[in-house]
């Protein structure tokens, strides 16, 4: 396979990906914040938002201050922004364009419906209490495109492409959304609601990133840090885990006909390296700082992206 046609597939399977994490946690966050603790502010939700979708600095090169309209268009459809989910919607359609003989005609009309029907919404603008119905929108389109992958693909280089670059970014934005959630912590750890907005934080990081039922099924335990964490992050047999992710960038860097050795530095040994790390590492050895795991983690993940991206589909 050309190394055109792999970088599109990937990346057709990463921005897939993002965009359905960024719509989600947008709207849980917003939606959310309707009955979460008073500490909990509207402010509050739209920096979260902002932080987690990589806005921060650009939202407020063209906004003196934090208006829920204003954020909810700029993360949602704004055609000036590069990290819009609108954006994101955009590159997916160019990069299946690219791979266009790769892909089945089911799974391509599928994508250039759903990049018409967004588009609509980007004329149209979007008021802050319509992130409900349009972050819907996403998520369900992306389940259909999710189907047409699995349903109309041979299980070839195409498909693992387009499933390698689907997990290696879910678990990219597993992470960032646990880092903002940590960040959002930090504003209030202690007073009278502590337990409150403990309790909000980690029920809303289930539900953005719809875990929440089979949690509650497996841990059977109100949501908390330590519950959480080894949920998302360990479970090997939950699909949205981290660890489930790793095994499978692992599996899929496996099938995939790479033309090297399987030797220290390939792309074959840093995944399996990475997953393996994760394979022997539990909850209570990250335990005590969290955060600093959750960043080491995201920088081998970001190294093993760049090896790939670099080495094996790189084109001029």
């Amino acid at each position: 396979m050309l190394s055109r046609i792999g970088n599109s597939l990937f990346w057709m399977g990463r921005y897939l990906e993002r965009s359905e994490h960024i719509a989600r946690y947008t709207r849980v966050q917003y939606v959310a914040s309707v009955d979460s603790p008073l500490a909990h502010n509207q402010e509050n939700v739209l920096e979260s938002i902002l932080h987690m979708t990589a806005n921060w600095e650009g939202y407020f090169q063209t906004q003196q201050q934090l208006e829920a309209n204003a954020v909810i268009n700029y993360t949602a459809i704004s055609e000036d922004n590069s990290f819009s989910i609108l954006s994101y919607i955009d590159r997916v359609r160019e990069n299946a364009r690219g791979a266009r003989d790769s892909i089945s005609i089911e799974l391509w009309e599928a994508i250039n419906s759903f990049y018409h029907k967004i588009n609509a919404y980007a004329a149209a603008g979007l008021h802050a209490e319509e992130i409900e119905y349009f972050a819907r929108r996403i998520e369900e389109n992306s389940y259909v495109m999710k189907g047409y992958i699995d349903n109309t693909l041979l299980r070839n280089d195409v498909w693992q492409l387009i499933y390698l670059g689907m997990h290696l970014e879910r678990a990219i934005q597993i992470i960032l959304i646990l880092q903002t959630k940590f960040k959002d912590r930090e504003k209030m750890s202690s007073g009278p609601d502590y337990a409150a907005y403990e309790n909000f934080i980690w029920t809303s990081t289930l539900l953005s990133v719809e875990s929440f039922d089979m949690y509650m099924r497996c841990q059977k335990t109100a949501p908390d840090k330590h519950h959480v964490l080894n949920f998302l992050l360990f479970d090997t047999a939950f699909p949205k885990s981290v660890a489930f992710s790793l095994n499978t960038v692992k599996q899929c860097i496996n099938e995939i006909s790479f033309q090297e050795e399987k030797k220290q530095g390939s792309i074959h040994f840093e995944a399996g390296k990475l997953a393996c790390n994760f394979q022997y590492t539990t909850v209570k050895d990250i335990e005590e700082n969290p955060v600093e795991f959750l960043n080491t983690t995201l920088e081998s993940i970001y190294a093993l992206a760049h090896l790939l991206d670099a080495k094996y589909l790189k084109y001029n």
